[in-house]
């Protein structure tokens, strides 16, 4: 899925085959570290890009969500 969670590009899909990226926000001291990290959901493995301010057990929730509405659409 690589969709991101939390931070600058929160909701956001990205494609990028490393394990981690950093973005910095413009005219901004803020940035956002993502770590690429995989869910076992609903009997398969996902991707996504957590944000290193997000607690794991938030990422997995928000995970859930996202993929319960993707199957609604």
């Amino acid at each position: 899925m690589d969709i991101c969670i939390g931070g600058i590009f929160d909701g956001q899909k990205i494609e990028n085959n490393n394990d981690f990226f950093k973005v910095e926000e413009h005219y901004s001291d803020h940035s956002s570290k993502y770590i690429k990290q995989h869910f076992h959901l609903f009997g398969q493995i996902f991707t996504f890009w957590v944000c290193e301010d997000v607690d794991l057990t938030q990422a997995m929730s928000k995970a859930e969500r996202i993929l319960k509405n993707k199957k609604r659409n």
